[in-house]
């Protein structure tokens, strides 16, 4: 079981540019097509009535400046690959960023997202919402954090609940699991009885994924630091591990942006790649 492609968001700023070189460098690792994908919406417009004519002019000029940006988009991307990885597919369109991505889902094995910028008046036009996609696509998405261009996977931490969610992204993850040197099956507990049982559960999966050929050790950890993501943080730096696998939206998405939880942070703060199944 591998990868056989790998579909990455692809637009046309700095960042963009790490993650295609990054998801580059995995297609690679993997023998994989990399399939850049880049869509961009007519921004909302208020309406007024009697102002047709104005209105249909501003969507003429904003349709010549979203395909100027998807050509400079399909530009940096070739740029980025062009002589480093030979199996290379584009494609774009006008539309909703997140939709595109889950629709090309359809014949992906991953999807190799950034975080949409914060505060941006254009992102939601212009930029997918990695939660979005995480939930419409149906396949594993990486989330790659600002300025990354590169991922080490010979050290990897699955940040484990024993839910459906986590227990898809095990799967999900397998060829990174595969390849790696080590990977921790960690779960934070809040109570020494939770932490009794998380021990079990843990030493189930590591031995489950041994038995894959994965060399792979389970701990139930009291949580000592201030929340969960940093308690996962630190381990990641203690363990050297670039890449956190784990399950996304446990809990409903709702719940998830009332009060707080771990997908939030994976999703918009989290300083390590993060390979997320629904």
């Amino acid at each position: 079981m591998g990868y056989a492609t790998l579909v990455v968001q692809a637009e046309a700023d700095d960042d963009d540019r790490g993650r295609v070189g990054l998801a580059m460098s995995l297609a690679r690792q993997f023998d994989a097509l990399l399939v850049g994908a880049a869509a961009r919406d007519f921004m909302p417009l208020m309406a007024m009535p009697g102002a047709e004519p104005g209105i249909g002019i501003l969507l003429a000029t904003e349709e010549l400046e979203i395909r100027a940006g998807l050509a400079a988009a399909e530009r940096q991307f070739r740029a980025v690959t062009d002589g480093k990885h030979e199996r290379v597919a584009w494609r774009s369109m006008m539309g909703d960023p997140s939709e595109m991505l889950a629709r090309e889902a359809r014949t992906a094995d991953l999807i190799v997202v950034g975080r949409r910028p914060e505060g941006a008046e254009a992102s939601r036009s212009r930029h997918a919402d990695p939660g979005d996609v995480l939930m419409r696509a149906g396949r594993p998405v990486m989330v790659v954090p600002p300025g990354l261009s590169h991922l080490g996977t010979q050290h990897v931490v699955v940040a484990w609940r024993d839910s459906r969610e986590a227990r898809r992204a095990v799967i999900d993850a397998l060829p990174f699991l595969k390849q790696a040197a080590s990977v921790l099956v960690l779960q934070v507990c809040s109570t020494a009885n939770e932490q009794e049982l998380a021990a079990v559960i843990v030493r189930d999966v590591a031995e489950y994924l041994s038995r894959h050929g994965v060399s792979a050790t389970g701990e139930a950890r009291l949580q000592r630091e201030a929340s969960v993501s940093a308690e996962l943080l630190l381990t990641c730096e203690q363990q050297r591990a670039e890449l956190v696998v784990a399950g996304g939206y446990a809990h409903s998405r709702l719940q998830e942006w009332a009060f707080g939880g771990l997908t939030r942070i994976l999703l918009g703060h989290f300083p390590k790649c993060c390979l997320l199944s629904h």
